[in-house]
C-alpha cells in the first residue's frame, strides 16, 4: 500500500512539473513576448520565425544601417505588433533608452507599438531596450524590453494608452 501511495505522489508531482516545463517551453517557441496592458502578447515575425525582416517603409531606419525585429500575433494579417529597429553598429550587449517618435536625428534603437484592433494612433512615449546577449556564431540577439505609449505625437501630456512591459526577443540579426 505504501508503495502505490509513494507512486501516486511521485505520478502526480511529475505531472505538475510538466506542465510548468511546457509553459515555459510554449513560450520560449516565441522569439518575441511581453504584456501589452497586462495581457500576453506571443508573437514571431509575420512568417512565424525569428528573422529580422528585410523591408523597411521608415526611411530614418535605413535597412542597410538598422535590423528590424517584428514579433506580429495572427501572422500575415495580424491585429497587434511590437517592431524594434536596431542600429547594426550598435548591436552590442547594454540598456538603450528609448524616446518619444521625434526624428529630428536618428536614434541608436527604437521601439514601436501598433494595435489595428482600435482607433488609437499609437506613438511611443518612452522606454528601454537592453541587449542581453549577441551570439555571433548563432546571430542572434537576445535582449528585454519596456515601453509606453500615448495617442498622437505632439502632446507630451496625453495619457498612457499602453504599458507593454516584460518583453523579451530572441532574433536573428543577419
Amino acid at each position: 500500500m505504501k508503495i502505490r501511495f509513494t507512486l501516486l505522489i511521485l505520478a502526480m508531482l511529475a505531472i505538475l512539473s510538466c506542465s510548468s516545463d511546457d509553459d515555459a517551453e510554449e513560450n520560449s517557441s516565441y522569439a518575441m513576448t511581453a504584456k501589452v496592458n497586462g495581457e500576453d502578447f506571443l508573437a514571431n515575425n509575420p512568417f512565424g520565425n525569428n528573422e529580422p525582416s528585410s523591408t523597411t517603409i521608415f526611411n530614418y531606419f535605413p535597412e542597410e544601417d538598422f535590423v528590424l525585429l517584428i514579433g506580429r500575433q495572427g501572422g500575415l494579417v495580424g491585429a497587434r505588433e511590437i517592431k524594434i529597429w536596431l542600429k547594426k553598429s550598435d548591436i552590442v550587449v547594454g540598456t538603450y533608452e528609448t524616446g518619444a517618435e521625434i526624428f529630428d536625428t536618428t536614434p541608436s534603437h527604437f521601439i514601436d507599438f501598433l494595435d489595428l484592433t482600435n482607433e488609437i494612433d499609437e506613438s511611443t512615449r518612452n522606454g528601454t531596450i537592453e541587449i542581453t546577449e549577441v551570439n555571433t556564431s548563432t546571430k542572434i540577439v537576445t535582449g528585454t524590453f519596456s515601453f509606453t505609449t500615448a495617442d498622437g505625437t505632439s502632446d507630451p501630456s496625453s495619457p498612457i494608452d499602453f504599458n507593454i512591459t516584460e518583453g523579451t526577443f530572441s532574433y536573428m540579426y543577419e
